[in-house]
């Protein structure tokens, strides 16, 4: 037991300090928590006697554990679209946290269904357990992003940059709302903190339904409500997406850098924060990433947009997993029909 904590410790820990923003660490990081909630489940407390029987008590624990987290949740979930709904107003991306609720709603009421109802047909629990493993692993994907996501987002930065480049996040007609703003005032904050003397990157393209560019109202913001003198703020205002934001801003920051070398740090909302560096590793940016507040009622379902956004990025590694999953409950199906 103990070699195998400190094996994965280790790998966890070479993956960690080597490269921060890589999507392997999360998983490393996921497989380190399972192991140590096995070990735990595994404890005498649940199983015991050496025939390995587990009790009634492990058995009340595990069989209810699982459909109170997925009622719990479920009513988590709906109330936070319900206030998402009545602060951010009535759009389909408000609901995405409601759909994973009535998820969980579902998987619980099958759950106590097939395991409570005595039900006999082998093809009704193998079906089950075909639902379980996807919810499953969609679980263990989610929980282990958000830990992984926690603790970069807490990993301190112990360089001084030369650039600071803030992300856009869109406008209200020429206007900057809160939550770009926020991330506009953290990096005001880190340009203080290093004495004034990096530049900051404003990135953001112009949207449709947008009077002028990202860039050009992020700057305006800075300079009008911190008095930061112009020449220290550099726009890039070609950009629609982070991905882009990272590209352009790179080319920006060569160009200005004039063939010296250079760090950088990228200032984004905290739920933003391990996704956006990850496309600034596919940038080839040396840069960390700082977090900005976030209104905590806007954070769950923020960040399950980000976890959707991360499974589209590496998507053929999960459909892979999920045909996977798809082939061995086949076999299992075609073993009793």
């Amino acid at each position: 037991m103990i070699s195998t904590s400190l094996l994965l410790i280790s790998i966890f820990l070479l993956l960690y300090i080597t490269e921060k923003r890589r999507f392997l660490n999360t998983v490393v990081l996921g497989l380190l928590g399972l192991y140590f909630f096995s070990t735990v489940i595994s404890h005498p407390v649940f199983l015991p006697n050496e025939q390995g029987i587990v009790s009634k008590m492990g058995i009340v624990i595990i069989l209810g554990s699982f459909p109170s987290i997925m009622f719990a949740l479920s009513i988590a979930t709906f109330f936070n679209s319900k206030v998402l709904l009545e602060k951010e107003g009535r759009k389909v991306r408000n609901l995405m946290l409601a759909v994973f609720g009535l998820s969980f709603f579902i998987m619980m009421i099958w759950y106590v269904f097939v395991i409570f109802a005595n039900i006999e047909h082998e093809i009704w629990h193998i079906l089950f357990f075909y639902a379980f493993l996807v919810f499953g692993y969609t679980m263990f994907l989610y929980t282990s992003i958000m830990a992984y996501a926690t603790l970069y987002h807490f990993t301190p930065i112990f360089y001084e940059p030369n650039y600071i480049i803030a992300l856009g996040s869109g406008l209200i007609g020429d206007k900057v709302p809160p939550l770009l703003a926020s991330r506009l005032d953290e990096a005001v904050k880190q340009f203080q903190k290093y004495g004034e003397r990096p530049y900051i990157i404003v990135s953001g393209g112009q949207g449709h339904d947008e009077k002028v560019s990202e860039a050009y109202a992020m700057k305006k913001y800075i300079v009008d409500e911190h008095q930061i003198p112009a020449q220290k703020v550099l726009m890039e205002d070609q950009s629609t997406n982070t991905e882009q934001n990272m590209a352009f801003s790179k080319k920006i920051m060569d160009k200005h850098a004039q063939g010296k070398k250079y760090r950088s740090l990228f200032v984004t909302n905290n739920f933003h924060v391990f996704r956006a560096s990850i496309y600034a590793k596919k940038a080839k940016l040396d840069a960390q990433g700082v977090g900005s507040k976030t209104a905590f009622y806007y954070v769950p379902n923020a960040f399950t947009r980000e976890f959707i956004g991360l499974l589209e990025m590496y998507k053929w590694i999960h459909v892979t997993v999920f045909l996977f999953i798809t082939l061995f409950i086949g076999l299992i199906l075609r073993a009793y029909v």
